[in-house]
């Protein structure tokens, strides 16, 4: 009998490693794009903080493949996303925008997918399941 890997851990590791692809990007294009945007020293240190610092905090547990972390950085990666597309009706800046657009949204249903199929690779079907897997129940 030969091991195979279920098709759902399957599908959830290309899942997990587009959207560790996609959040390295932002995460690498979003000090670019915030200098891009700022000819102020001092804004441009103020939006760093505010718009690209609180990316760096999940890296650890994406690393990790830590499927929590995958759940709430949907919510952190909104900080890109508005700031990106807040910018996308300006010409000059439309291109890095979109792209910025583009790579949250990809990311955000990556991890979606991420969580679900792992969760199904691992027999977690219903919120119940959940539960008797955690223990709670």
């Amino acid at each position: 009998m030969q091991n195979e890997l279920n098709p759902y851990l399957l599908s959830a590791l290309r899942y997990r490693l587009i959207g560790l692809i996609t959040y390295l990007a932002i995460v690498v294009m979003m000090p670019f794009f915030i200098v891009k945007n700022h000819e102020s020293q001092s804004l441009v240190y103020f939006s760093l903080v505010i718009w690209w610092a609180p990316l760096l905090i999940a890296l650890p547990g994406l690393f990790k493949g830590k499927t929590y972390t995958y759940g709430w950085t949907g919510f952190i990666i909104l900080l890109p996303f508005f700031y990106a597309f807040f910018y996308i009706i300006e010409p000059e800046k439309f291109q890095w925008s979109l792209i910025i657009t583009i790579l949250c949204v990809i990311y955000f249903f990556a991890s979606v997918l991420y969580v679900k199929k792992n969760a199904l690779g691992h027999g977690i079907k219903t919120n119940k399941d959940a539960k008797k897997a955690k223990g709670l129940e």
